[in-house]
């Protein structure tokens, strides 16, 4: 699902290394800076990127903490995902370490199998989201999108190197500046994430030393019960990405320590030190998890949805005053009509996204919702159907008045309407049902034979089809 934004940032911060990506909606993520942090080449990219970023017209996203970001495959036992998007929050609250209520969480695109319909989600404590964006605006940079980290970095694996069986097991190990996340899944399914709390690229024996230590504490066994898990595989592939990956001597040091488990595929990934910052920008500009909503939200971002949202309902409320244009023919009282507007304005947001919003996440799902979307006005009129089938039912009519055929009567009511009149022939009749089946409407008409030399005398109903 598209975010909206046709242009976005990926920042990834390695130490006193700044790495910056751009993506756009067409093509790969490309490499705009590789800078120390506190160079005036970073500071003056960085200022660039944040004008943008307070016009609207760019994303900045950057990896939340790890360590702090708990992602979880959520199943409901539903055949649809709207009746799942009602029950996720409750499955997400039970399977979580903290309360629901002191995090943030976002929510990845639902998918359906035998089982039912399943997502994954990726929750932070508020606490920890906000030290994150603290940190981050001390070092000149203010995100709109604080995404999950794992969840990118195999998005990224997948789309570069594409796994050749749905079987087979896979790891990415990313070397960063200040932990290690290995990410673990079968073919393009996300299975899990682990993360060690250690600097790899730290100097010095001591460090080099615990560090080794660590690892061979942890990640063996990782492997060996990956392997494990099932599918029959002999072997697993192992990936390297992260500035970590780019030192020789880190990974010969690191592959020549003990793994329980036979690994066979062991590559370190193309161009690894800007992988993370590549898969953020892509991930933000074509749809991705993002922390930042509620209370966390970026002013620009919010003013940037306001700004939809006003798009948005001005069409809905143009499309409400054309039915009801419609609908004066009709005996219904100015209340009724003032409760009718009135009701499809409040179900804007939930008519355009197709399901019940959670609070407080209602201007983020629906800026992905319209975004998505060909045209926004064009596909909200269409969400709307009445309006259109019935403003081809007065184009049909304008076009054949000029003819053998006569409008004696039109009653039109919400999406139904009768019509009556004179014809010469019951050609012409034939002609006018086909035009309106065409433009959507489910056709009965009659036309009794008339005396001779008499005209025909029709009656014609008709209810819009709804398609969808």
């Amino acid at each position: 699902m598209q975010t909206g934004y046709t242009l976005a940032y990926g920042v990834e911060l390695a130490g006193t290394r700044l790495v910056l990506a751009r993506a756009t909606r067409r093509g790969p993520a490309q490499v705009a800076l590789a800078a120390e942090i506190g160079s005036a080449e970073a500071r003056a990219k960085l200022a660039a990127v944040a004008r943008e970023v307070e016009r609207g017209t760019a994303a900045l996203a950057m990896a939340a903490p790890a360590a702090q970001t708990v992602i979880r495959r959520l199943r409901a036992p539903f055949a649809s995902a709207r009746k799942a998007a009602r029950i996720w929050a409750s499955l997400l609250d039970v399977d979580l370490p903290f309360p629901l209520e002191d995090a943030t969480y976002a929510l990845g695109e639902p998918w359906t199998d035998a089982g039912g319909v399943n997502v994954l989600a990726a929750a932070i404590r508020h606490g920890d989201l906000a030290a994150f964006n603290k940190s981050c605006r001390e070092v000149g940079v203010a995100p709109t999108h604080a995404d999950a980290e794992a969840l990118a970095l195999w998005e990224q694996l997948g789309l570069e190197s594409p796994a050749a069986h749905p079987e087979t097991p896979r790891v990415l190990v990313w070397l960063g500046a200040d932990h290690v996340t290995l990410v673990r899944g079968r073919g393009e399914e996300f299975g899990g994430a682990h993360v060690l709390r250690a600097a790899p690229l730290a100097a010095g024996p001591e460090a080099r030393a615990a560090f080794e230590q660590l690892w061979q504490a942890r990640v063996p066994t990782l492997l060996g019960s990956h392997l494990a898990e099932g599918g029959g595989a002999e072997s697993l592939e192992l990936w390297w990405a992260g500035p970590g990956a780019e030192d020789e001597d880190l990974l010969r040091r690191l592959r020549q320590l003990p793994a329980q488990g036979a690994v066979g595929r062991d590559t370190v990934t193309p161009r690894p030190a800007s992988f993370l910052a590549r898969a953020l920008a892509r991930r933000a500009v074509r749809g991705g998890a993002n922390l930042n909503v509620g209370g966390f939200a970026h002013p620009a971002r919010l003013r940037r949805e306001a700004r939809a949202w006003r798009v948005a309902l001005g069409g809905a409320a143009a499309a409400a005053i054309a039915i009801l244009a419609l609908h004066t023919v009709e005996s219904f009282s100015r209340q009724r009509r003032d409760d009718d507007l009135q009701r499809r304005l409040s179900e804007v947001a939930e008519d355009l996204v197709g399901y019940r919003v959670p609070k407080g996440y209602e201007v983020d799902r629906v800026r992905a919702e319209l975004a998505g979307r060909d045209e926004d006005t064009r596909a909200f009129r269409r969400a709307l159907d009445p309006v259109g089938v019935e403003g081809h039912l007065a184009d049909i009519l304008a076009e054949l008045a000029a003819g053998e055929l006569e409008v004696g009567l039109l009653n039109v009511a919400e999406g139904r309407f009768t019509l009556e009149g004179t014809a010469g022939s019951v050609q012409a009749i034939e002609a006018l049902a086909r035009q309106l089946e065409n433009r959507k409407w489910v056709i009965q008409w009659d036309a009794p034979r008339p005396a001779a030399g008499a005209e025909y005398h029709y009656v014609i109903k008709g209810v819009a089809r709804h398609e969808g």
